[in-house]
């Protein structure tokens, strides 16, 4: 089996984060350096201090040296809340924060507790931290303004530890804009609570536990020690409930929006196949179910859109579904960021498609016939197909999602479409039917998108099945070296030279090799459990396999994973996670 992955990421990483993070808890420290410069080489010498053993531990650990931004942050935040503090107390909270509140848990994504909040309690103990530690001046508000956009991190714990102290102001009635700057609304809220490591990302808790420190500790005593118990009330609180193996319904909502990668300004298409370049048309037949289906099997007629799954069973099995409407979907919404081919369908064999359609539904009794694309502007309207636009999400295309989309029908992964009277084709496929029933064709010719990633040009091109790949890329791109094959840029593998076209490929591309850097400091933002299309515990099931305990991912459904690489493409870390789910997928077949 080929372990497939995208060719492309998402541009930030939680090295950007931080970084980013880092920049905004420097504006904090403005008012403070204004009054007093010379604090300026005390905060220098604390973050470097911060990194260096950061860089050190982690060393020990790992036996190599990952990013330690995050070591600065903590040094950040102990040094924004500490600011009458010595700085050999400074020192101190941040050697504790380090060791105490993260790698003695393991290093980074490990520790249940918020290292800085480690650090402020440990100062505390030394030298009393004074209140306020913040001050009313405007200077704050760029910082307080900025702070904001962490909520995005862990939107629902963060808004909610907001809205419980705003809430708490106003019962004090000293609700105001000096209100939020002296008592850090949004430092707290928006900075410290927005850890992904050490709080949960589960809205129901998150809010409510949110809201309910927050209201709390403001309205009881809005001292940094006493946010900072509350804070690890959190994370004691996020911990027992992230450890907790509570099971996920499937969703199918699609968030992940990739923008196409290619762009055909001008007609690219390329024939290797030898054949000529106008066909016969041909009106619609009358063909009985049985006739049909004969055609389609002699004329090794399958799914084009990646499965190669044989359409003559599929269509048999629909055939003889025991349901009083069947229904044609016909899959053209090119979902994967890299291909072009199907388009190029629409917008020359729109024709061949609608008999092809209207056949297919003569022959098997079908109620409705649906095409979903994600642009109509420049399809060609014919009777009898409705066009349904779907949103521009990846991977909208996947077969049961887009059944969701178009029909309000969830099917579970045992469930076959084909058996519920459902028949989803991608375009070629349908177009290849025309083929084999009109023209008596064999389906040893396909349409697929061969892309330079270089250069971020691509063609559509009509192979015969059997080429190698080596010969259609030269063909396109010459002088070119990386090979990759796949059902496209968010499912590729690496291809050999003496690769051929097999009925799996739909995309080949030449580039350079995506660069994982494999980072063991998952942070867990939990993005490729938002990401996922099946609903997947993917953190979990990774976490399992990267432990040796494969088996026991059977418990988080890791069957039930269609493969779109979505986990992959958004890890901040860098970390090929789809690989390790395939493994598992495969080890438990």
């Amino acid at each position: 089996m080929k372990h497939t992955f995208p060719l492309i990421r998402v541009k930030w990483s939680n090295e950007h984060v931080m970084a980013g993070l880092f920049l905004v808890l420097l504006l904090y420290h403005i008012p403070e350096w204004i009054e007093k410069p010379s604090r300026m080489g005390g905060f220098l010498l604390l973050v470097i201090s911060a990194v260096a053993l950061d860089a050190l531990l982690t060393i020990l650990r790992h036996k190599q040296l990952w990013c330690c931004v995050s070591g600065a942050v903590t040094a950040s935040i102990i040094s924004v809340l500490t600011p009458d503090i010595p700085l050999w107390a400074q020192l101190i909270g941040v050697i504790s924060a380090l060791i105490l509140g993260k790698h003695i848990w393991g290093g980074t994504g490990q520790n249940p507790i918020n290292p800085a909040i480690v650090g402020i309690l440990v100062i505390h103990l030394m030298s009393r931290i004074s209140d306020p530690v913040f001050s009313d001046t405007y200077l704050l508000l760029p910082a307080m303004i900025l702070s904001l956009l962490f909520l995005c991190v862990r939107p629902f714990a963060g808004t909610g530890f907001l809205l419980g102290m705003i809430v708490a102001l106003l019962l004090n009635h000293e609700f105001g804009i000096q209100a939020l700057l002296v008592n850090g609304v949004f430092f707290w809220s928006c900075i410290v609570v927005t850890d992904p490591v050490t709080i949960t990302g589960r809205p129901a808790i998150g809010s409510v536990s949110g809201f309910l420190v927050g209201f709390l500790a403001v309205f009881l005593n809005p001292h940094p020690v006493t946010l900072g118990i509350g804070v690890l009330c959190m994370n004691l609180l996020s911990y027992i409930m992230d450890t907790q193996d509570i099971n996920m319904s499937p969703f199918t909502k699609m968030r992940l929006k990739i923008p196409k990668v290619f762009t055909c300004e001008q007609e690219q298409f390329l024939d290797l196949t030898g054949e000529p370049s106008s066909i016969q048309k041909s009106e619609v037949k009358e063909f009985t179910p049985e006739k049909l289906i004969q055609i389609i099997k002699e004329q090794e007629v399958f799914g084009m859109g990646g499965a190669a799954f044989s359409t003559a069973r599929k269509l048999q099995t629909v055939h003889e579904a025991k349901v009083d409407q069947k229904h044609l979907i016909i899959n053209a919404v090119e979902c994967d960021p890299g291909l072009l081919h199907d388009h190029y369908l629409l917008r020359h064999y729109m024709d061949e498609i609608n008999v092809a359609a209207h056949i297919l539904k003569e022959a098997i009794g079908l109620t409705s016939i649906r095409m979903a694309v994600k642009e109509a502007e420049d399809v060609k309207q014919t009777e009898g197909i409705t066009l349904c636009k779907v949103p521009d999400r990846y991977p909208i295309g996947a077969e049961r999602i887009l059944i969701n989309e178009l029909l309000g029908v969830k099917l579970g992964q045992n469930q076959l479409p084909a058996r519920n009277g459902i028949l989803v084709l991608n375009v070629q496929t349908v177009y290849s039917i025309y083929e084999a029933v009109c023209l008596g064709k064999k389906a040893d010719t396909r349409f697929l998108t061969v892309a330079n990633l270089k250069t971020k040009s691509a063609k559509v091109v009509k192979v015969r099945l059997g080429m190698a790949l080596r010969e259609v890329m030269d063909a396109v791109y010459p002088g070119v070296l990386n090979l990759f094959a796949g059902g496209g840029i968010m499912q590729a593998y690496t291809a050999e030279d003496t690769a051929i076209i097999d009925k799996n490929v739909n995309f080949i591309a030449t580039g350079a090799y995506p660069q994982y850097k494999e980072s063991p400091q998952c942070s867990k933002c939990e993005r490729c459990v938002v990401n996922c299309p099946a609903g997947l515990k993917v953190n979990k099931i990774v976490q399992l396999v990267d432990a040796g305990k494969i088996k026991e991912t059977v418990k988080y459904s890791v069957s039930d994973c269609i493969g779109c690489g979505s986990c992959s493409f958004s890890c901040l870390a860098g970390r090929n996670l789809s690989a390790r789910v395939a493994i598992a997928k495969e080890a438990l077949k």
